[in-house]
């Protein structure tokens, strides 16, 4: 592999010059027809076949290809290629107002167009030509078709984006809007098939945002010199050793061979998370020779490169995606790291050991500690207790948090006050003029604590990391008054926000995640000014909302509707609006909106006798 020179630079990792001929190991022949299984041994090696039994991904899940042009006319590619929802194709117009002029697959930032498949270079670059849909395909292409071969995952999506040029190499500045794109339009996941030897801060504080927002990052550990490899922990590769919030919601990828060892010149060390198969790997190839204008077979054999281990991983935390459609990057990081298969002993600087998709995607004790989690607090007229409950409604932690003769009621949030994989509890009481504020460990220890008051009638909370470090800001606001704090573990005493409107009357928030951590700040009562609150309390956005008749008091929830966009919505008596597209721009969305469940609810939904929900975890 060629490292770069440049901290501007990057190239693919896609391999080296040796070939070592072994023998390929077919995947069960009874579990896909396409016409290339027998050579994807690699299916195997990670138990894709028994994943399968599951799920084989769905439509709902995006992952983004950030490399070289992808084929998206290749028969075992097309039907599972990205559509941008609000871009209308080739009208000129840029109709979803992101800055980009038909931008219906997804981007190239190389040559600033929406034209993402791939071109030959003029000295005839046939890796970088192809290695984009290599990687797609082995993330997705369609399986059990009767044609080609079949990725991890069947039947998600790939949005391709262009930052590698005809010659493999790319700019930070395209890498970095590459990442920000995959967010701002809904990816799921990204790969991220090449290395560099420079750290680039914005690169890292792009992926560290990503995380943030529940992106996973997908990153290969990159290819060092034929017969070792490098070890990252003396000489680092970047974004391989870039670690996103709190080092959690991002995975670096090694390879290994059929043997499960250690791929001769596979990167190892420290920074890695986990290893893939990468060592004569079959996969997809353009199929048309952009040269000579001659059709070919469209697939390629005996690439090697943890290039192609890292849209292994990013395939299997697609199917564990579909299968935990709640859960965040943070939470299918962890998964995937605990679930793998042991490496031969002996074996060092490969992460945990090798992707096993059927044991991610199986059933457990984890899978039931990392979500969906119900936080629950009892209602006036109840002494002070906080349960958190499973999906199935198994209790997971009960606690007080008072006396039992007070029966005031209680407001809760979940909050990620010191960086655990567990969240924290926030709890406030109703009505309680003093401004009491605590914050709870998952199973009721007294982690923090403090007294805001005088204030009117109680608080409202709601938590965000709005620095993308791995630790939330906690939000406090009136519940008649027009003032409102920021509290977090590193800045422990209350500040309060400046900015907002002074005629509130109450102040409730919602967190938001995309297209930057904030929040969607409301008046509790009548009409009033919608802000938009980022780090520090920073103004990023303002509007207005006008109530019905004046002192109504609004109910506000945030959900998610089956096309996965955010939704708020904001009901009183006599009337309902829903607004999309989180921070954006907030667009006011006609028609009803199907909700299932509510994801946040300051104010808190009924939930059996004496209790109300407040939110649903991972954020």
């Amino acid at each position: 592999m060629v490292r770069a020179s440049s901290p501007k630079v990057w190239y693919f990792a896609l391999g080296v010059a040796f070939l070592i001929f072994v023998k390929i190991q077919p995947v069960q022949a009874a579990v896909i027809d396409d016409t290339f299984a027998g050579k994807q041994w690699y299916l195997g090696a990670i138990k894709a076949p028994q994943a399968w039994d599951i799920t084989t991904g769905t439509q709902d899940v995006v992952v983004a290809v950030i490399d070289s042009g992808v084929d998206i006319d290749h028969p075992d590619l097309k039907d599972n290629i990205w559509v941008n929802p609000h871009e209308v194709a080739d009208n000129g117009k840029d109709d979803d107002e992101d800055g980009l002029t038909d931008d219906v697959h997804g981007w190239n930032f190389v040559k600033n167009d929406g034209d993402v498949r791939p071109s030959m270079s003029s000295d005839g670059s046939k890796e970088a030509y192809f290695h984009g849909t290599a990687v797609a395909s082995l993330i997705a292409a369609k399986g059990n078709d009767g044609i080609g071969i079949a990725g991890v995952a069947w039947n998600v999506k790939i949005m391709p984006l262009v930052v590698l040029g005809q010659d493999g190499y790319g700019q930070d500045g395209d890498i970095i809007n590459a990442i920000r794109f995959a967010v701002a339009h809904g990816a799921d996941i990204i790969n991220l098939s090449f290395v560099g030897n420079d750290f680039n801060q914005g690169l890292d504080s792009a992926i560290r945002e990503a995380a943030a927002q529940g992106v996973l990052v997908v990153s290969a550990a990159g290819n060092g010199t034929a017969r070792a490899g490098d070890d990252l922990d003396l000489l680092p590769g970047y974004p391989a050793c870039d670690k996103g919030v709190a080092g959690r919601g991002v995975l670096t990828v090694s390879s290994v061979n059929q043997a499960h060892q250690r791929s001769p010149y596979a990167n190892h060390g420290s920074c890695v998370d986990l290893s893939a198969p990468g060592y004569d790997i079959f996969a997809a190839r353009p199929v048309k020779d952009q040269k000579t204008g001659i059709a070919g077979s469209g697939y390629v054999d005996k690439l090697n490169g943890t290039s192609l281990s890292a849209p292994l991983v990013s395939g299997v935390a697609a199917l564990l995606k579909a299968h935990h459609p709640e859960w965040g990057a943070i939470e299918l990081a962890e998964r995937l790291k605990d679930t793998t298969s042991s490496l031969p002993p002996g074996v060092t600087g490969l992460g945990s050991g090798i992707v096993d998709a059927a044991k991610a995607l199986s059933d457990d004790a984890q899978t039931e500690m990392l979500g969906p989690l119900h936080l629950q607090a009892a209602d006036q007229g109840q002494s002070p207790e906080i349960r958190v409950l499973s999906a199935t409604g198994k209790e997971l932690s009960h606690f007080f948090v008072g006396g039992g003769g007070d029966r005031r009621g209680l407001r809760a949030a979940f909050v990620r006050w010191t960086g655990n994989e567990l969240p924290e509890i926030a709890v406030v009481y109703q009505d309680d003029p003093s401004g009491l504020w605590r914050i709870f460990s998952f199973d009721g220890l007294l982690l923090a604590a403090g007294n805001l008051g005088p204030i009117k009638d109680g608080l409202y909370l709601a938590a965000q990391d709005l620095d993308s470090q791995g630790a939330d800001s906690l939000f406090m606001g009136e519940t008649s008054g027009n003032r409102a704090w920021l509290v977090s573990r590193k800045n422990p005493v209350p500040t309060q926000i400046t900015t907002l409107a002074q005629s509130m009357h109450g102040v409730v928030a919602l967190s938001v995640s995309i297209p930057v951590p904030s929040f969607l700040v409301v008046p509790a009562v009548g009409s009033g000014r919608l802000t938009i609150l980022g780090d520090s309390g920073k103004n990023l956005s303002n509007g207005s909302i006008k109530a019905p008749t004046a002192g109504s008091r609004w109910v506000v929830h945030r959900t998610r509707d089956t096309a996965s966009d955010a939704i708020f919505d904001l009901s009183t008596d006599g009337a309902r609006l829903v607004f999309s597209e989180d921070a954006s721009g907030l667009e006011l969305t006609k028609g009803d909106v199907e909700v299932t469940s509510w994801l946040q609810s300051p104010s808190g939904e009924p939930a059996g006798e004496g209790w109300r929900e407040f939110e649903v975890w991972p954020r």
